[in-house]
């Protein structure tokens, strides 16, 4: 059986069409800008961990906490900070990282809202 130039024309260009669409696919997956970091700083130590958007924190530092931040190489996720443990309770503050306290709050645990 011979295929006509033009179908196999019509053929190749839309293979071509989805075997681009993988390749950019591919692409923005392999330029991810990692994994997400949540930061708690309280003036002395910073405390640092990797996290993933809906995750509750339970932070060793909980007292002093002058700044928080979440985000990675590719910009700032946001978070919400909550009075208690496994975030419950009262919200001391919601929004865009970074999130500044002054003057220095206790906190109990921190929710990853966001992520870039």
């Amino acid at each position: 059986m011979r295929v006509p130039p033009s179908r196999l024309v019509r053929t190749g260009g839309t293979i071509g069409s989805i075997a681009l669409a993988t390749v950019l696919a591919t692409a923005a997956t392999a330029a991810s800008a990692g994994p997400t970091s949540l930061q708690i700083d309280d003036g002395t130590t910073v405390s640092s961990r990797q996290v993933t958007v809906g995750q509750c924190v339970n932070p060793s530092l909980t007292t002093h906490i002058q700044s928080i931040a979440v985000g990675n190489r590719a910009g700032n996720g946001s978070a919400t900070v909550f009075q208690s443990r496994n975030c419950t309770g009262t919200v001391i503050r919601q929004g865009r990282s970074p999130l500044f306290f002054t003057p220095p709050t206790s906190i109990g645990s921190v929710r990853i809202d966001s992520a870039p």
